[in-house]
């Protein structure tokens, strides 16, 4: 076990630079998380519910309405979840090599390299299928790049999985806005694959990170070992009765799916030509939560990061990459505006 290793840093911490800027970070547009910017709006709850042990039973039904499905277990977010499969599967895996992408969420590199497993990394999908490991980690969408894999090549890394005896791990933090995508709907409960865990969230398309509320479905050979892991009461009482609350919400549901499409619409029209000028570039997806830019270089991405929070702008700055959360609909002429500071600014014009 490796239990002092230094954790990967998080998101784009605007308390940090709070703290090295000062009050004026206080204002910036913070563009840098990528949960919805229009999040489920909040209702009053009963206070009794701080003085009651949590109870799952509603939300487990609740649930299995909105995904479908029923989910094997509840977690503390689904980092819970990824804390505590390297743990589950210590025992059954004698060999102990995970495939990682190359870019994307630390915390799954992190959550298996602190039990002693070796980490490799991947670029493409294709390349699972071309060489051995015990357990393959798949993103869906991908954050931070917003890759999207096809079922036929998740289902072939599934296949290549139970032919090795080895374990897929697809993580569907930002599937919401576009669940018919979902692997999830391919998926029969009934003969769901020992194989195969599927996270879910509901802090990105909900906006409800604080709440800590995530999903895993799996064999339910895994089921019994996976909730002994986890512990009980995982997720507090008031946090189980808002998910669900939001999960029954269908109305804001369908509205949020439209707007995230309409600002989408916007932002691709008026803000993102700014953008590519501005990182002088091109080479960008788009989510539903988020785009991301693939920059020339380390330091033109540190550069053009100090330049937005020059203007009032905070992103997340990776190593070559910059990811701008969808602003929400009242946000974006903020942001428009603030880029064409920039872009009228000494610095700007060098950039251009």
């Amino acid at each position: 076990m490796h239990f002092d290793l230094v954790p990967p840093k998080h998101g784009g911490d605007l308390a940090y630079w709070q703290r090295v800027v000062g009050a004026q970070a206080s204002t910036w547009l913070d563009l840098s998380s990528a949960c919805n910017r229009e999040p489920w709006p909040l209702p009053s709850i009963d206070p009794v519910l701080w003085n009651e042990l949590p109870d799952q039973a509603a939300l487990m039904i609740q649930a299995t309405r909105y995904y479908g499905m029923r989910p094997n277990a509840i977690g503390a977010g689904s980092q819970h979840i990824i804390e505590s499969l390297p743990a589950l599967l210590f025992g059954p895996l004698q060999q102990k090599k995970v495939m990682v992408p190359k870019v994307g969420y630390q915390e799954h590199a992190f959550a298996w390299q602190k039990w002693g497993y070796d980490i490799g990394y991947y670029q493409k999908l294709e390349e699972l299928l071309e060489q051995n490991w015990q357990v393959a980690v798949v993103i869906q969408p991908n954050n931070p790049t917003g890759r999207l894999s096809s079922f036929e090549a998740l289902q072939a890394v599934l296949d290549k999985a139970q032919a090795m005896k080895g374990y897929l791990v697809v993580d569907e933090a930002f599937i919401d806005p576009i669940a018919e995508k979902s692997f999830l709907t391919v998926q029969h409960a009934a003969d769901w694959p020992k194989s195969l865990f599927l996270m879910r969230s509901v802090g990105k398309f909900f906006g409800l990170a604080g709440a800590r509320v995530g999903f895993v479905f799996c064999s339910s050979r895994w089921e019994i070992p996976l909730k002994n892991l986890i512990g009980p009461w995982p997720v507090a009482t008031p946090s189980l009765y808002l998910v669900g609350a939001a999960f029954d919400d269908n109305q804001w549901q369908t509205a949020a799916r439209k707007s995230l499409a309409q600002r989408q619409a916007v932002f691709v029209s008026r803000v993102m030509p700014k953008l590519n000028t501005i990182f002088d570039s091109q080479d960008s997806i788009v989510s539903p939560l988020f785009i991301t830019w693939q920059l020339e270089s380390s330091n033109y991405a540190e550069r053009v990061f100090a330049m937005l929070h020059s203007v009032g702008v905070h992103v997340r700055l990776g190593d070559s990459w910059i990811r701008v959360a969808l602003p929400a609909m009242d946000e974006m002429s903020r942001l428009d505006n603030a880029l064409i500071g920039l872009l009228k600014s000494a610095g700007g014009r060098d950039l251009a």
